[in-house]
């Protein structure tokens, strides 16, 4: 860069000497530097500089834009270039401390840094695809495939031999051993396993339990000495499908599926259960149960006992309550003294309340504390009277229900509906009339040609299909024929419009009124300032602008 083409380094030659300072203008304000300031942007002799080549890049930053290569990768001791050599079947390929050789078919090689010790070599060979060697300060690996395996982890002191079927595998506290498919076997800290598949043998320990199977005989325990149900605190153990056994500190069971034989035993509850074949036996804090099923059933306990014949026979009794039951009848009685008595064709309940059966048609209940009778002579009868109701009923041709001081029906066939209480009345005609008030609404009905709905705030009136009416407290809509009025109420006045379909319309608004024959084809509107008459269905202005 030559002199002058940056502050502070003089001027152009061309320029022939130094400029003179612009003239000031009058009218910009006048500013003062602070002390020792000077016209100077950048300080002198710090004028920022560029260096000879800028856009010039090391031979190390070349080498490295768009490699690929993992810095932290397996092959480790690579750089970024890579050698390549071919003559004829032999391979050479060298990057750094990585290489790979290759004399094919008969040799391969490849080096490179240990990965947990880079001043040992890592080489693995292969001979004559059949041999595989490998050492490193990692693995001791040798391969003769398919026949022999020799596989030594040296960080973990482990070392795995495969010579055909027979597996040996050993580390520190660990040991396996395999005769394939006919021995596994294994050691640990803590247990070990062992499976011999030709003897449907399998045995596993993990310090706190294990499994035993041999043939059908297994065995499952937890704590203690194995298979020892005097020491173990969970065992179950047993020949299937004959026997099977299990306990824990809580309970104990047995079963002998072939002899319809279970036993269960709970040391929490001190309870037990017993069965053989058809004999059941059962035992808690509370009851004790014998039964031969499905014939005898026998229960009994403190100031209790229960026993049935089935189906002859059942009696049982529980301090004061017991019942009787047989073919012929049934008899009870409760704790409070309520009887039970029913037999074919008639039966009877006197308790609080009290209730009578003669054949299956006709009932008769009564409670005393509220003074109720009800009789009920099925499917025809229905009567029901208490101080506060009474109730008659003769289906289906009369019926009529009273609430005292409440509510009244009454009802003729199935179609005369009349009621009456404190909020109104109805009569009803099913399905055709309805007629009625509820307070201050009332509706009155003639399916389907009149219908009209009035509340204090509104009214619905149809008299189809020639007459229509809805208002509430705002608004009017009414179509009679083929008249239409609508009124409403707004927040500046009235509005009201008149249409005679399809002759001619009118309206007024708090600001004017329109008119329109045919719907427009003739026409007039005012709004305000606003004129506009239609013609040929054409609004045209005529004066003013449209009001907000």
């Amino acid at each position: 860069m030559g002199p002058g083409l940056m502050p502070g380094f003089g001027n152009s030659p061309s320029e022939g000497g130094p400029k003179k300072p612009p003239k000031k203008d009058p009218n910009q304000p006048e500013t003062h530097a602070a002390p020792g300031a000077d016209d100077n942007v950048v300080a002198p002799g710090g004028e920022p500089s560029l260096p000879d080549s800028p856009l010039k890049l090391r031979r190390r930053t070349l080498d490295r834009i768009g490699s690929d290569l993992d810095p932290d990768s397996e092959e480790q001791g690579r750089d970024n270039r890579t050698t390549h050599r071919f003559y004829g079947p032999y391979y050479e390929e060298s990057s750094g401390k990585y290489s790979f050789k290759l004399a094919f078919p008969v040799w391969a090689e490849r080096n490179q840094p240990s990965r947990t010790d880079a001043s040992k070599n890592d080489r693995a060979s292969v001979f004559g695809g059949l041999y595989y060697n490998r050492r490193s300060a990692e693995r001791s690996d040798d391969v003769l495939f398919p026949l022999f395996w020799n596989l030594v982890d040296e960080r973990a002191k482990s070392r795995t031999t495969i010579v055909g079927p027979i597996v040996n595998r050993v580390a520190p506290g660990e040991r396996d051993n395999w005769i394939a498919p006919l021995y596994f076997g294994g050691k640990r800290k803590t247990g070990g396993y062992t499976l011999i598949p030709p003897l449907l043998t399998y045995n596993t320990t993990d310090g706190r339990g294990g499994f035993r199977l041999i043939g059908p005989m297994f065995c499952s325990w937890e704590g203690g000495s194995e298979c020892d149900a005097r020491t173990a605190q969970d065992i179950d153990f047993g020949v299937a499908p004959f026997y099977f056994y299990g306990q824990n500190a809580e309970s104990k069971y047995e079963t002998i599926p072939p002899l319809l034989h279970y036993y269960k035993y709970n040391d929490r509850s001190l309870s037990w259960t017993n069965v053989w074949g058809p004999f059941y036996r059962e035992h808690t804090q509370k009851l004790d149960m014998f039964h031969v099923l499905p014939l005898y059933f026998s229960l009994w306990g403190k100031n209790e006992r229960h026993t049935t014949v089935f189906p002859f026979f059942h009696y049982g009794y529980d301090r004061n309550a017991w019942l009787l039951a047989n073919p012929l009848f049934l008899a009870a009685k409760g704790q409070n003294g309520e009887s039970t008595f029913a037999t074919w064709g008639y039966a009877r309940y006197r308790g609080r309340t009290s209730l009578d059966m003669i054949t299956p048609l006709y009932w008769r209940f009564q409670d005393p504390d509220i003074d109720l009778d009800q009789h009920l002579l099925f499917p025809f009868l229905f009567t029901r009277n208490s101080p506060r109701e009474s109730t008659f009923a003769l289906f289906p041709f009369f019926a009529h229900s009273k609430r005292f001081g409440v509510s009244e029906s009454t009802f003729i066939t199935p179609f005369f509906q009349h009621t009456h209480d404190v909020r109104g009345w109805s009569t009803n005609l099913h399905p055709l009339v309805y007629v009625g008030r509820d307070a201050t609404s009332t509706h009155t009905v003639v399916a389907p040609f009149f219908f009209d709905f009035a509340t204090p705030e509104s009214r619905s009136t149809v008299a189809f299909p020639a007459f229509w009416r809805f208002s509430n407290q705002k608004e009017t809509s009414q179509l009679v024929g083929n008249v239409y009025y609508h009124e409403a109420t707004t927040s500046v006045g009235r509005d009201w419009e008149v249409h005679i379909f399809p002759a001619f319309s009118y309206g007024e608004t708090p600001d004017g009124h329109w008119w329109n024959v045919l719907y427009g084809l003739a026409g007039y509107t005012r709004r305000g300032s606003l004129v506009k008459v239609r013609t040929l269905w054409i609004p045209i202005t005529v004066s003013g602008t449209e009001p907000p």
